[in-house]
């Protein structure tokens, strides 16, 4: 099996200061046969970014997430979404009368009046 660290480090810049992240900047916080999940550390800038590596006899994909690596143990932890809950959701949302402006981090529309 190839080294899957040098591989994405040959091929992956930090995303905040364009460095090139060197094999000694990532770390697997988890692996499977085909697939693998890897903190990635910019020595320069300090940014964390979580990659996703699925692979195959010819090539390696990779994925980025928003997650940091706690949230990816504490959704890889969780119990898996059935029919049952994808229900539950679609009656709340359709009893529900506000906006979302009360769940989101910023309103979905700002309220700008016309001059």
């Amino acid at each position: 099996m190839r080294d899957i660290a040098a591989v994405m480090a040959r091929r992956l810049r930090c995303p905040r200061c364009s460095r090139r992240f060197r094999p000694q900047d990532i770390s697997a916080l988890e692996t499977g046969p085909r697939f693998g999940v890897y903190r990635l550390r910019c020595p320069m800038c300090t940014s964390q970014r979580l990659v996703i590596a699925v692979w195959n006899k010819t090539a390696v994909r990779t994925y980025t997430t928003d997650l940091d690596a706690e949230e990816w143990m504490f959704y890889r932890q969780a119990p898996a979404i059935n029919a049952d809950d994808v229900l539950r959701i679609h009656q709340m949302l359709v009893a529900y009368e506000g906006d979302f402006s009360d769940v989101l981090e910023d309103p979905i529309l700002e309220d700008h009046e016309s001059p």
